[in-house]
């Protein structure tokens, strides 16, 4: 549902003055009429239709932050005691709040920082402790949260000095039996240890012989099949000198645990290991370990997991730090917030974005002064898929980029007055300011746009057509024609068009009325225009060069809603004015954009008579493997009982095909990911067919993988990257056929698989491949085989793609055969 920008803005005011009056309320002790505000806000929220679930959230999350605020205020007064019926009633209100949302991991977060105040306070009372964990419990349970309540259960039992036999007290001893089942015998003991050594990190200060104290608890109260585990925990002992050797064993449990789709368990090992490198060697090297298990856990898709160990890295990080500014903090959440950018879900970019505004403190030093507007920047580029509601990001952002990128100084003289007052007074002096960083702006901030640099750089030469295209979610996507008729696409993936405060600049500017709000003249709100682009954008927008030519620039902007001209943008003499420059509101054609790039004719394409093939196998016949308690062996994690078949089946079809003149094959040991991806990106062939698993991500499709045989994995990101380097080398648009079964990233096999496998491969640009085949129903058999080889048969014989799988369809008489090929891609297309 679109509404006019009036409507939002209204909305956004109407929002940010509830949220001040119910602060202030609670600042009062009236928690009764606070927590019916903030309750009715919510509310409404919910109840509005073109408010986004990410925005929804975004909002939802500034209710959670008030009551968040409020609490911790109440604990830092100097009082020399906390009023406790205020604080426990505070408390009481705010949980009933997250019991109405769907974030159940932020009531954990908030449950879990108070359990730890009230342990470490020491004079809780035993039954009111069982209590209150126990009612958390049930929650945990409904949940299926089986970690926390095992942890918590254990936690109990160390508190309470004694077993209160319970069903969430049996039920957790289930669970823990029902993990071990899965392990192989010479890792249960060592997995246990683990698993219970991680309450102490978690919850308890230092404490000597937890879990041998744990053990003797828990003496006579073990079910049979937990005896023998519990009692090999005496035979653990983890010190400095067989580390090294102990740590091998943990990090192929992780691998383990991941392979089996246990994945939450991997979280408690990760912590573990970090807190036993940085006892046994150093921090520094704690921290190349665990860093290296983020990239681990967002490349397998475990998002819940790499936000797991940034925020474990922020409490290691406030440990160390003087509470001033910090910019291991503030960069640890700009990177968290980069990993998760790009994601189809946006919970953990939002939940990293509150804590990266949390760390932002006033800067000092000129140093700390650059590093804190830079940082806005990024904090901006990532806040503009949300509702940004603070005018201050905006003008943070557009200051570093009219100050520092583009050495505006009279305009950043501007900007200033709209900057928080405590900043004010480190910027009085802006050429020296911008004397003292400009040194530093190589190596000041440890996170890089390489990928996003290198792809700009390669272009030194003038643009001649460019095609900008802003959907009504923001989104920013381009098409570039230069003038030796290179062409160039793609989409801006860290940063929407959100236009809010350069509306009201834009209202302000036009509006009749005599007294401004701004004070921008219609140059400096050209320039404000321009800096408001994305950096890449602007980038090429500078490449422009004014020559006598026989033919105009010409910029075509495609718009859902038209907010402000771009004929605005202004470079010191109304840059965008001296070109060709048009709109278009609403989507493109179907037929496209036509521009003045010479197209060839149909005569005119090559018809083959040879064909280069790669054959990809990837059916994980050896491994990952694990373990089968009843048949005491290892057994495949991800049987492809036809894969070999399949392969054995086109492998040697084209090798009776005369018009195949070369067939490369990547199988057993040589399909490994750096041999895949360098075929990809290097080889010329017309037809990459695959044979093996997919695994699907339902938080981000674009990162869906395969496992290659080397126990590495390539996501179909990388495959499309791959093929576009290809197609700019070798300008062969190959067709690529998965002949795959499919399989959700917690190990869970997928059937239907037509809308997933339209989401993994909807990243493709079809116009520098041939097409797209694969089955939507995992159906293996003589009649499937024969569609696939009458598909290629045609194909050979130059039929377009969707005649040759029309034809072979035609060819077959199993109705589900027929049924589970489909083609993505133009269909009049041939090799």
């Amino acid at each position: 549902m679109s509404v006019s920008s009036e409507i939002k803005d209204q909305f956004l005011k109407d929002f940010q003055n509830r949220i001040l009056q119910g602060r202030k309320l609670l600042q009062s002790s009236n928690h009764r009429w606070g927590d019916k505000l903030f309750t009715d806000l919510f509310f409404e929220i919910e109840k509005i239709d073109w408010l986004t679930s990410q925005k929804k959230r975004q909002l939802t999350m500034i209710i959670s932050n008030s009551w968040w605020i409020y609490l911790n205020s109440l604990t830092s007064r100097k009082e020399e005691k906390v009023d406790i019926i205020r604080y426990v009633d505070a408390y009481n209100r705010f949980f009933s709040f997250l019991s109405k949302l769907d974030e159940f991991d932020l009531f954990t977060n908030f449950w879990s920082t108070l359990l730890k105040r009230i342990i470490q306070s020491s004079d809780y009372s035993i039954n009111g402790i069982t209590k209150f964990i126990n009612s958390f419990c049930e929650k945990v349970k409904k949940r299926e949260d089986k970690i926390s309540l095992v942890e918590l259960q254990l936690l109990l039992i160390y508190l309470r000095k004694s077993v209160l036999p319970s069903d969430l007290f049996r039920l957790s001893l289930k669970t823990l039996g029902e993990i071990l089942y899965k392990l192989e015998p010479n890792k249960k003991s060592i997995f246990l240890y683990i698993v219970i050594e991680s309450i102490k990190l978690d919850f308890l200060e230092e404490t000597k012989d937890f879990i041998s104290e744990i053990n003797k608890i828990l003496v006579g109260r073990l079910p049979n099949y937990l005896k023998e585990d519990f009692s090999n925990l005496r035979k653990v002992n983890i010190n400095e000198r067989n580390f090294d050797v102990i740590l091998i064993d943990l990090e192929d449990l992780i691998y383990y645990l991941n392979n089996i789709g246990e994945h939450s368990w991997i979280i408690i090992i990760i912590k573990n290991i970090f807190s036993k490198i940085r006892e046994y060697k150093s921090l520094n090297d704690a921290l190349v370990f665990i860093k290296k298990y983020i990239d681990f856990s967002v490349r397998r898709n475990q998002f819940e997991i790499a936000y797991a160990i940034y925020d474990f890295l922020e409490d290691i990080f406030l440990y160390q730090t003087d509470l001033g500014y910090d910019k291991n903090l503030i960069e640890l959440w700009v990177n968290a917030c980069k990993k998760f950018v790009d994601m189809k879900e946006k919970k953990y970019l939002y939940h990293s974005l509150e804590k990266l505004s949390n760390h932002l403190k006033t800067p000092t030093t000129p140093e700390e002064i650059y590093h804190y507007f830079y940082t806005y920047d990024y904090l901006w580029q990532f806040k503009s898929k949300f509702f940004v509601l603070e005018s201050g990001d905006f003008w943070k952002m557009m200051f570093y980029r009219t100050f520092f990128e583009e050495k505006d100084l009279d305009l950043a003289n501007k900007i200033i007055r709209f900057l928080p007052e405590e900043i004010k007074a480190n910027l009085m002096d802006l050429n020296s300011l911008y004397s003292l960083t400009e040194s530093l702006r190589t190596q000041i901030y440890s996170v890089k746009d390489d990928y996003k640099e290198s792809m700009i750089g390669e272009f030194d030469f003038s643009l001649n057509q460019m095609i900008l295209r802003i959907n009504s979610e923001g989104a920013i996507s381009f098409r570039i024609l230069f003038e030796n008729n290179n062409l160039m696409e793609g989409k801006i993936t860290d940063e929407y068009w959100n236009d809010l405060h350069i509306m009201e600049i834009y209202s302000d500017l036009f509006s009749g009325n005599q007294e401004k709000i701004f004070n921008f003249n219609l140059i400096e709100f050209g320039k404000l225009l321009f800096n408001f682009l994305p950096k890449m954008i602007r980038a090429f927008f500078k490449r422009i060069q004014s020559k006598e030519t026989e033919y105009m620039p010409q910029i075509y902007f495609i718009l859902d809603n038209m907010t402000v001209p771009f004929d605005l943008i202004y470079d010191n003499n109304f840059f965008m004015l001296k070109y060709s420059s048009g709109y278009k509101i609403g989507e493109p054609p179907l037929g496209g954009v036509l521009t003045e790039q010479e197209l060839s004719s149909e005569d005119s394409v090559q018809k083959l008579s040879n064909y280069k093939i790669l054959l990809i196998e990837a059916i994980n016949s050896k491994d990952p493997l694990q373990w089968n308690e009843e048949l005491q062996k290892k057994m495949l994690i991800f049987p492809f009982v036809y894969g070999m078949e399949e392969l054995n089946y086109i492998t040697h079809f084209f090798n009776t095909q005369p018009k195949v003149s070369e067939m490369i094959i990547l199988s057993d040991v040589e399909s490994t990911r750096e041999k895949i991806l360098t075929h990809l990106s290097q080889g010329a062939y017309h037809i990459i067919h695959f044979v093996g698993n997919i695994f699907y991500s339902k938080l981000s499709p674009k990162d869906s993988y395969i496992l290659t045989n080397d126990k590495h994995l390539i996501t179909f990101n990388e495959i499309k990257r791959a093929i576009d380097i290809n197609q700019n080398q070798n300008n062969i648009q190959p067709i690529l056929f998965f002949n795959a079964q499919i399989f959700d990233v917690n190990g869970r096999r997928l059937k239907n698989v037509l809308r997933t496998f339209g989401e993994m491969v909807s990243q493709f640009n079809y116009d520098r491949i041939t097409g797209i085949a694969s089955r939507i129903y995992p159906i293996f058999n003589e009649d499937s085989r024969e569609i696939i080889s009458n598909f290629y048969i045609n194909l050979f014989s130059h039929k377009g793609q969707g005649e040759a799988l029309l034809n072979a369809r035609k060819q077959c008489k199993s109705g589900l055969a027929i049924s589970s090929f489909i083609l993505f891609g133009q269909p009049w297309k041939t090799l």
